[in-house]
């Protein structure tokens, strides 16, 4: 099982973002898309050579791929995969990839700042775990993705991104003189999700949308992705579905600070919702500590839950 997340309350926003991030963005099939469509490293790779070769060194267990990462300067990021490139198998790390879930596309700063400090922080990381000493030509490539659930009309179901170029003032006439792979270690990537906005933004972009959908249920979502796009859920990890639209169902209301929490039918539903996922979770033979793992609350929250839930079964 993954590792004890800290307890937070059910409605804080980390606990939102590591349930989507762990549970939904780091299966193999979802991330080998990703990197197939969005990374030049990748194209025109075969899907399963992608997910079965450069993303073999991940954990293939349970509900858990990839990490919580901390950067050099405490930096808490979602997640953080070292895929191998398709040419170089040999390597073990062959670019280095943060993934992040944002919620707000205008959270009172630029995203896009905060994104070049992660991937500078993931640079700085690199000293003495990817390469040694002065050996700076043992750089990897860092990625930072930032997957935008509320992306403005205008921006919708787009891919932004930004990266480092030569500019070249004084040889304008010869072009560049430095080959673009000694300094194309560093890209910020914005994928621009709007579920509002019909407009379709590709495969990948659609694929997101059905994921993070507010509007499917767990059913659909899962129809949808395994006949559209070929990917495969374990019975475990289809409850995470369920799991990952209540807490964003949750977090909605949270920030409706101004709007009483208290609307009776509101309430009942999240109520209503999180015990028939513990209910499901509870048939699959998960134990106490593991539904506590998944969901990120305390020992006294996931033990109501299941007497709650072992009660109204009972009746």
């Amino acid at each position: 099982m993954p590792e004890h997340l800290d307890n937070h309350d059910i409605l804080d926003e980390n606990t939102q973002k590591d349930s989507i991030a762990k549970f939904l963005l780091t299966h193999k099939q979802i991330v080998a898309m990703i990197l197939r469509e969005y990374f030049p490293e990748f194209k025109g790779w075969p899907l399963d050579f992608i997910k079965d070769k450069c993303l073999d060194g991940l954990e293939d267990t349970d509900y858990l791929i990839g990490d919580r990462t901390h950067g050099s300067a405490g930096t808490d990021m979602d997640v953080c995969i070292h895929a191998r490139l398709p040419k170089d198998l040999d390597s073990q790390i062959g670019i280095i990839i943060n993934i992040e879930i944002q919620k707000k596309f205008n959270p009172g700063y630029d995203i896009i700042k905060r994104g070049i400090y992660y991937a500078c922080s993931l640079i700085t990381m690199e000293k003495e775990t990817v390469f040694a000493g002065s050996d700076y030509n043992g750089l990897k490539k860092v990625y930072s993705v930032w997957i935008c659930l509320d992306a403005p009309l205008k921006t919708a179901n787009q891919v932004i991104r930004y990266g480092m170029a030569e500019l070249c003032q004084t040889d304008e006439t010869q072009g560049v003189h430095k080959a673009g792979a000694a300094y194309d270690l560093l890209e910020i990537m914005m994928i621009c999700l709007n579920d509002g906005c019909q407009k379709s933004g590709g495969p990948v972009i659609d694929m997101l949308r059905t994921l993070f959908s507010l509007a499917l249920s767990k059913e659909r979502k899962r129809k949808i992705l395994e006949e559209e796009f070929s990917i495969t859920f374990k019975q475990e990890e289809q409850e995470m579905l369920t799991v990952a639209d209540y807490i964003e169902y949750v977090a909605e209301k949270c920030e409706e600070r101004g709007i009483k929490l208290g609307e009776e039918r509101a309430e009942k539903r999240a109520e209503d919702k999180i015990k028939n996922v513990v209910a499901n979770m509870l048939r699959q033979g998960m134990s106490e500590k593991e539904i506590q793992i998944l969901l990120g609350v305390s020992t006294d929250e996931v033990r109501k839950l299941i007497h709650d839930v072992q009660t109204n079964a009972q009746s």
